[in-house]
């Protein structure tokens, strides 16, 4: 996959999940991981509303996955439509918040989006790339550094990606929350935006292979 690509994705996945968190009722809806502990902390303390929020995410994601594996498995340039179809979710999801559309929908859609994000980087880019989630992406990072230390031949070459995805996912959610603050309406606007992009870079990088 395309390296300029991935660092669009993780930026945009790092601005669903601060919008979702900060303003659609402390849920991830890119970050499973983080998304199922708050479901059992939500069943665990008897909070319903959390405990539905997570529970739509979750669903969402799932469906996300399962288009996302069969578009980018069986369509022509199946990765660019996945792409294309994220981006019109994402789009969605601006435009319903700006209609205010109840916070339920706009989890949903946010989730639906990410999980097509994660099937078409796992399908893609194999199973060591995730744009959505940075736990393995950290660990595979650290092995490099020290395999670099201990004089491997990787020469950097390995940490660049996941450094990048790292710092990446960090400012998305960073900018999201900023604009939270600065101004609202542009909030939503970020992943689409950064998909959009990250897609022409990727097709723009494809064709010239």
């Amino acid at each position: 996959m395309v390296r300029g690509a991935v660092f669009g994705l993780a930026f945009a996945a790092g601005a669903v999940d601060a919008l979702s968190f900060l303003a659609l009722g402390e849920v991830f809806t890119a970050n499973m991981t983080g998304n199922v502990v708050l479901l059992g902390l939500a069943l665990g303390s008897g909070r319903m509303a959390h405990l539905v929020g997570s529970g739509v995410a979750f669903a969402g994601f799932c469906a996300g996955l399962g288009a996302g594996f069969v578009l980018a498995g069986r369509v022509a340039r199946g990765a660019a439509v996945v792409l294309v179809v994220e981006v019109l979710v994402l789009a969605g999801v601006a435009a319903g918040w700006a209609a205010q559309v109840p916070r339920l929908g706009l989890v949903a859609g946010s989730a639906v989006a990410m999980g097509l994000q994660s099937a078409v980087t796992r399908r893609a880019g194999g199973s060591g790339l995730s744009t959505t989630y940075v736990t393995g992406t950290v660990t595979g990072l650290a092995g490099q550094v020290v395999s670099m230390w201990g004089g491997g031949r990787d020469g950097g070459g390995g940490v660049v990606r996941p450094l990048g995805v790292v710092v990446a996912l960090a400012a998305g959610a960073g900018l999201a929350a900023l604009s939270l603050r600065l101004y609202e309406p542009a909030a939503p606007l970020i992943a689409p935006v950064a998909v959009a992009a990250a897609g022409w870079w990727w097709v723009r990088g494809s064709a010239r292979r």
